[in-house]
């Protein structure tokens, strides 16, 4: 699947298989960190368009996040951005509302009730004029009857899954 221009958030720990992945099918790179350019130097991204901010600072995350919105405004937005991002998504959302850009945001299992977290942020995505598709992060079951945590290997193929597919993913078991 070929992309325009696609934004990630949260894309340069876990999901870092995910936005090279990306970066190779999308014309236009745009990578959100709190030090975009020595991720993107980490990740071996020469051609991204670095922003750094940090969406717990909402005012600065949506003052540097729009002009890269408005230049080149994005066709998949992937996000990993904890309940606490509340208002830096929705300012998002804002910016691209009605694009009918193509959202696709992972939460953790934990923390309280996942499908009511996924209904909600469905329902904003929605509103805004966007198409959204939820990526669930479970563990893996062992022999012994434990389970652990995903690797970001798992985590990365299974987002890369998901926007590979308009459906929404479950990436291990929940």
């Amino acid at each position: 699947m070929e992309f325009k221009t696609v934004l990630v958030v949260g894309g340069t720990g876990m999901l870092a298989k995910t936005t090279r992945h990306l970066a190779d099918h999308a014309s236009q790179l745009i990578l959100v960190s709190r030090d975009s350019h020595a991720a993107a130097k980490k990740l071996g991204l020469s051609g991204a368009n670095c922003i750094s901010a940090d969406w717990t600072s909402v005012p600065a995350f949506l003052a540097a996040t729009q002009p890269a919105i408005d230049r080149f405004p994005p066709d998949l937005i992937v996000l990993w951005m904890h309940q606490t991002g509340r208002g830096a998504r929705l300012g998002l959302l804002d910016m691209v509302r009605g694009s009918n850009c193509r959202i696709v945001d992972i939460h953790g299992s934990g923390g309280g009730n996942v499908q009511d977290r996924v209904a909600q942020r469905r329902l904003q995505a929605m509103q805004a004029g966007c198409r959204y598709t939820a990526v669930v992060l479970g563990s893996v079951p062992e022999r012994d009857g434990s389970a652990r945590w995903l690797t970001h290997d798992e985590i990365s193929l299974g987002v890369i899954q998901a926007i590979e597919s308009p459906s929404n993913c479950v990436v291990g078991s929940i």
